[in-house]
Order: C-alpha cells, then sequence, then structure tokens
C-alpha cells in the first residue's frame, strides 16, 4: 500500500515523533501479476498429505522464471510435513487461499522466504490458514513463517494458529506493510505472534492471542509505525530484549489495545550497550493485565556492558488498570543505574490498580509528567516507591465485542478464527478485508 501524504500530515500531527520514511508494500499491483502458479499443477492435490513440494515446484519452475507470476494454493485442506526455502524472486505473490495444518515435525520454518523484492503474500478470501498445532510438538517444532530481508512487500488477510513456536518472523528488510491478521497462540510462553525488526514498516490491524510477544520490535529497527493492534488475551507488545549494539530509533506505536496478559506495554533489557530512542507510545488502552507501563533494565539475563541508554520516549493517553498495583506497578521505570533513562516523558497517562491500591517504581529515571521519575538528568539512583491514589483524569477502559475471558490451553487444538474487522475500540480497520474489496 503506498503511504498518502495525508496519512503522513496525520502522523505528524499526532505529535509524533517518528515517521515512516516512504512508500511501503509492493511496486507493481496484484492486477498486473498474471501468470498463475497453481500447486496443483506441480505435483499438489487437495487434500495431500505433504503440500510441501508443491509449493516449492511452483515457485522454483514457475515463479522464479515469470516475473510477475503468482504462486497460488487454492481453497481446501492441505498437511504439510517438508518445509520450504522461496530464496528470490523479484514480482510476484504468494496466494495462500488454502488451510495447510503441520504434520512435520522438524525445526526451524514452515515457510522461510528470503531475499524478495516486490513480493505480497496474502489469502484473497481473508480466510487462508497455517494450523501448527503446536500442542502436540510443543516448543520442538518449527516457527511458521519467516520473512527476510524483504524489500517492497505486503503480508496480509491470513491466519496464523498455535505455531510450536512463534508465528510471524519479520526479519530485517525494508518498506514492508504487516496487516488484516488473525494469530492465535497458546497460553504459554515461546508463542510469539509478530517479532519484527528493519526500516521503515508498517504494521496495522493485528489481533494476537498467546502468552508472549504480541508484536515486539527487535534490534535493529528504525522508522517502524505500529498502530491498531489488539493484544487479546496476550502477553502484551515490548520492545527487546534489548543487549549489544543496541540501534533502534524514531517508533511508534499508536492506538494499542490489550485485554489481559502480562503488560500494557514492555520495553525490556539487562546490560548490554547502545540507544533506545525517538519513541512514541500514544493512545493505549488496556484492560487487566499483570504489569502496565513497564520498563524493566534488569529483566532477566544480564548481557556484557552497563545498559541501553533509554532517551526521549513519550507515553501519551494511556487509559488502564492492572489486576493487582503493589503487587505489580501501573507504572514503572527501573533503568539500569550506569546508565539512566532520560527523556522519559508522561503526558496524559492515567493507570490504576483493580484493589484500589497502587505503587508506582522508578529507578535512574529521569523525565517529566509526574509518577515517580525525577526532573532533569544526573547519575544512577536506587528504587524508589510512590504510593498513588485513582488519577483524576483516569475512566474505566473501554473494552472490544470479542474480548476472550482466558487464553487457549497448550495441550489442547486451537481453532481457526475469522480476521476481526476492528482492532481498537472506536477505530475501524485502515484497510478493508481482502474478501470485501
Amino acid at each position: 500500500m503506498f503511504i498518502t501524504a495525508l496519512t503522513l500530515v496525520a502522523a505528524i500531527c499526532a505529535g509524533a515523533s517518528a515517521q515512516l520514511t516512504g512508500r511501503v508494500g509492493p511496486t507493481t499491483p496484484l492486477s498486473q501479476k498474471t501468470k498463475v502458479c497453481n500447486v496443483l499443477n506441480y505435483g499438489g492435490s487437495v487434500g495431500s498429505n505433504d503440500i510441501g513440494p508443491a509449493i516449492g515446484s511452483a515457485f522454483t519452475n514457475c515463479v522464479l522464471k515469470n516475473s510477475g507470476s503468482v504462486l497460488y494454493v487454492p481453497p481446501g485442506n492441505y498437511n504439510m510435513q517438508t518445509w520450504q526455502t522461496l530464496n528470490g524472486g523479484n514480482n510476484w505473490a504468494f496466494q495462500m487461499d488454502g488451510v495447510i495444518t503441520r504434520t512435520g515435525t522438524a525445526g526451524g520454518h514452515m515457510i522461510l522466504v528470503n531475499n524478495a523484492n516486490n513480493f505480497e503474500m496474502f489469502s484473497s478470501t481473508s480466510a487462508g490458514a497455517f494450523q501448527g498445532h503446536g500442542y502436540q510438538i510443543r516448543n520442538t517444532g518449527p516457527r511458521i513463517l519467516r520473512i527476510v530481508n524483504g524489500i517492497n512487500f505486503s503480508l496480509h488477510d491470513l491466519i496464523f494458529v498455535d505455531s510450536p513456536a512463534f508465528h510471524v518472523i519479520i526479519d530485517h528488510g525494508s518498506n514492508g506493510e504487516i496487516y488484516n491478521l488473525a494469530i492465535r497462540g497458546a497460553n504459554l510462553g515461546g508463542s510469539d505472534g509478530i517479532d519484527i525488526w528493519g526500516s521503515n514498516h508498517w504494521v496495522h490491524d493485528v489481533e494476537v492471542t498467546n502468552r508472549d510477544e504480541c508484536v515486539t520490535v527487535k534490534n535493529p529497527s528504525n522508522n517502524l509505525l505500529i498502530e491498531r493492534i489488539w493484544c487479546n488475551q496476550s502477553g502484551g507488545s515490548a520492545i527487546g530484549s534489548l543487549s549489544n549494539g543496541i540501534n533502534i530509533h524514531d517508533i511508534i506505536y499508536r492506538n494499542i489495545y490489550t485485554n489481559g496478559g502480562n503488560q500494557a506495554f514492555m520495553i525490556k533489557s539487562n546490560g548490554g550497550d547502545g540507544t533506545l530512542r525517538n519513541v512514541l507510545f500514544q493512545n493505549f488502552i488496556s484492560r487487566g493485565t499483570a504489569y502496565g507501563l513497564d520498563v524493566n533494565q534488569y529483566w532477566e539475563t544480564a548481557a556484557s556492558g552497563n545498559g541501553v541508554q533509554l532517551t526521549n520516549i513519550t507515553f501519551q493517553n494511556w487509559d488502564g488498570i492492572v489486576v493487582d498495583g503493589v503487587q505489580r506497578p501501573p507504572i514503572q521505570f527501573i533503568c539500569a543505574t550506569g546508565v539512566p533513562c532520560t527523556g522519559m516523558n508522561l503526558q496524559n497517562v492515567n493507570m490504576w490498580s483493580s484493589t484500589g491500591k497502587a505503587v508506582n517504581k522508578c529507578q535512574a529515571a529521569y523525565g517529566t509528567g509526574g509518577s515517580c521519575l525525577k526532573s532533569g538528568s544526573g547519575g544512577g539512583y536506587a528504587q524508589v516507591t510512590l504510593n498513588v491514589g485513582q488519577p483524576s483524569g483516569y475512566s474505566t477502559p473501554q473494552s472490544m465485542p470479542g474480548d476472550l475471558a482466558a487464553g487457549f490451553s497448550p495441550t489442547a487444538a486451537i481453532p481457526i478464527p475469522s480476521i476481526p474487522t476492528s482492532f481498537y475500540p472506536g477505530l475501524p480497520q485502515i484497510s478493508p478485508l481482502a474478501r470485501n474489496k
């Protein structure tokens, strides 16, 4: 999709401190990709015990030989035992209208797309799906999809269910658009929804259910726009974990809705070095999370180094309620004492506790907007706590039709859902589902 001037102006007017640098998505419209490479013509069949070789053959013998082609998996049910690496290719698409169920047990990735340019992966019916049945081989099987070094690409209108490991990984690359996805994982760690890093990517209109990352930015990243995300009984979104050589800057998360799970948002690291800077977290709603706004630079195993520098980070327009605000703070900035956080800016952040009691925590954290942040800048200081009352601007957070009461069992099959048409209270999706175009 092309980012219009109107979209860019709207983001600037919203107080954005980061920005996409230009267009995202394929440079050639799908209507000009006219050569169909149907897997049924390359050894595949509906009901196949292993559709993997047919996908690989259609790619090698048709897609790579015909610019402007579409690798097509028609509607129907297929099993997959052997994973496929689709390496290279310019000006092509992967139309995944069937339902592919994992039956192989190897690690790696069911689908690995390498170095694709002007590429689109989608379902025209908005019902194409990968069923990972991770409950059968928990933490020993594959991730579902990884796109490595993609340039000018899109991933949309697909459903990813119960991957044995992570669901979707966007690994480096630039100018990607990821949207209109539904991801259903199990209620346990290692079930990441979307992990993304690279340059000039736009992620929007995504629902994730799991108990780990919702939509999380990794290193290195710059100029990412992530919006209208529904973490529906998910671990919650994050940046990190951050370790050595960190270079993440100019990131926007906005219109993020979290129902249940671990946190409204978390920045996590321990030791390490480098910089996370120029980030805007705007318009967050959260209900029933364990933590709220959570910056923790003593998270899990320490890397070498005194800490990652966090600077110029703004949290704007937050309404949320945690389960127990004494046990887990609605707001905490636990920053590295060797490299204090600077420029942490709270603007209209109203986080509260279901128990009616809350304690915020700060350590080596400087900024504006209250809580227990210290003004200005300076050296590291020991953790301080602040007993807080209900914020004057607090109101009961809005909910979404379709909010789940709990996550999914890691020991039973997870059903394939439909893709929603709204991902944040009161806002429609940005692009209609493919089936509705």
